[in-house]
């Protein structure tokens, strides 16, 4: 599959299937003290939540999003230091890959998310 820049997105695809939002704030909020990148993956998800954001990208975001909350990684959570670096190397492709498309609300919703989360 590849969008209208002639990106591919396959490989980011695999990982849909595993993605819900249940899923994927349950994860959030369990690990929320140990996920270095938290601002990124909610970043994306509010603009995965935008209807304006592209089919394309959304596929994309779901594909990672799907591998974040995937229960068996390529590195475990659990091990201390760098169980969250295969989730980290993911949601950075993703996010290289559709940043364009990211618009600054999407960036000021994660951030009152996690002001709301610290509060």
């Amino acid at each position: 599959m590849e969008n209208n820049e002639g990106k591919k997105m396959g490989d980011y695809a695999a990982y849909s299937k595993h993605y819900s939002d249940r899923g994927f704030w349950s994860i959030v909020r369990r690990y929320q003290d140990k996920i270095p990148f938290l601002r990124d993956a909610v970043g994306l998800f509010f603009c995965l939540k935008d209807p304006a954001t592209p089919r394309w990208v959304r596929v994309a975001i779901v594909g990672a999003l799907g591998y974040l909350i995937l229960p068996i990684d390529i590195v475990p959570d659990f091990i201390p230091l760098i169980g969250w670096v295969d989730d980290a190397a993911v949601v950075a492709s993703v996010l290289a890959y559709v940043r364009s498309r990211i618009k600054q609300q999407h960036w000021q919703q994660a951030d009152e998310w996690l002001q709301g989360r610290a509060a």
